[in-house]
């Protein structure tokens, strides 16, 4: 069903071995009551093709809430997690709408170094990759630190940020 230029896609089950969202509530062994979000990826089953991240909460059960002694002597067990998608591709949009008097705004994903978003909504956020043999498309992040990263006023901020601060 359509929402406007929106999809609803209504409530998925996506299996723990599939996305960043298991993962992250792996690594993260969030507790009952914490919200995270995952690393940025790339996400191209929908238009617009954009990097997106999820905000993640665990669920568990029996749920206790953040009140401990609601369950008095339970042992609790995650069984799953809510993970709500939040496409970037606005980010720019947002950033190139203010009004910085000749500055220059950019968001860079310190744990990959993925390039976010700016305030020159011309500059996608990642490049597109065409196979030359099949002419097949994919699409993968800018490392904003990378040697051949299109915006040189981000790449030494983002070298002294990432690596020299």
């Amino acid at each position: 069903q359509s929402i406007g230029n929106r999809v609803d896609w209504g409530f998925n089950h996506w299996p723990k071995n599939d996305g960043f969202w298991y993962k992250t509530v792996r690594e993260k062994d969030l507790a009952e009551g914490e919200v995270t979000f995952s690393r940025v990826f790339m996400w191209d089953i929908n238009k617009p093709v954009t990097l997106k991240t999820h905000g993640i909460i665990p669920i568990f059960y029996p749920q206790c809430g953040v009140d401990k002694s609601r369950c008095p002597g339970m042992q609790q067990k995650r069984v799953g997690a809510w993970a709500v998608g939040f496409k970037l591709h606005f980010l720019s949009q947002y950033l190139s709408s203010l009004q910085l008097k000749g500055g220059f705004i950019f968001y860079v994903e310190r744990e990959t170094g993925n390039f976010i978003a700016s305030s020159d909504e011309k500059f996608d956020s990642f490049r597109t990759v065409v196979d030359e043999t099949t002419k097949k498309v994919s699409y993968a992040p800018y490392k904003a630190n990378a040697t051949d990263f299109p915006l040189k006023e981000v790449k030494a901020r983002v070298r002294w940020l990432l690596n020299e601060r």
